[in-house]
């Protein structure tokens, strides 16, 4: 087993436990949809999650191409994986009341969320750079540009519960996030 594979075995776990909380709470709601009310905004972003936590782990491999790999450099993709298991966490309580109102208790935590969605926008970029000035290159202006202009969204809907502004970040996101996936990393190797 070389260093990547080793390290990539605990972030692997971090972030299947990140993408358990999620779908465990997808299937809470369809399991009661008659007595949960649904809430469109909160399922966006759990989309997002869901989309950006199965991408995330894709995009990881290029770290095989780190020549060394220092303590510093685990505890950074370490740390990196916490951030999408809180993320992802943040966007279900540990039991899901039927009563609960998704929408009440998104906003309620949307300060957290979104100030660590703008953490991860950042972590993101520092983590392209470290799998090389020739990757990080590769990913252009744009990447740079929507990577900073999301962070800044996610700041703003910190601030505020208008749902047109939540419903407007959200799913220009989702949408940016999922096209530039499949743009940019449709086959690793």
């Amino acid at each position: 087993m070389d260093m990547f594979e080793y390290v990539m075995v605990l972030v692997s776990i971090i972030v299947g436990l990140a993408l358990t909380h999620l779908l465990q709470g997808l299937v809470e709601i369809a399991q009661r949809p008659k007595r949960m009310k649904i809430a469109s905004i909160h399922l966006v972003w759990v989309l997002y999650m869901v989309i950006t936590v199965a991408f995330w782990w894709w995009w990881q491999f290029k770290l095989q191409m780190l020549p060394v790999w220092t303590f510093s450099a685990y505890l950074f993709v370490l740390g990196y994986a916490v951030i999408l298991y809180i993320l992802s966490t943040l966007l279900f309580p540990k039991v899901l009341d039927p009563d609960l109102d998704l929408d009440d208790f998104f906003y309620g935590r949307r300060g957290w969320f979104f100030g660590f969605n703008a953490l991860y926008f950042v972590v993101d970029m520092i983590d392209s750079r470290m799998k090389g000035a020739e990757h990080f290159a590769g990913l252009g202006l744009e990447y740079v540009v929507t990577t900073a202009l999301s962070a800044v969204l996610c700041l703003g809907a910190m601030r505020t519960r208008n749902p047109a502004y939540h419903w407007a970040v959200g799913l220009a996101i989702l949408l940016y996030q999922t096209n530039w996936a499949f743009r940019q990393f449709g086959t690793m190797g």
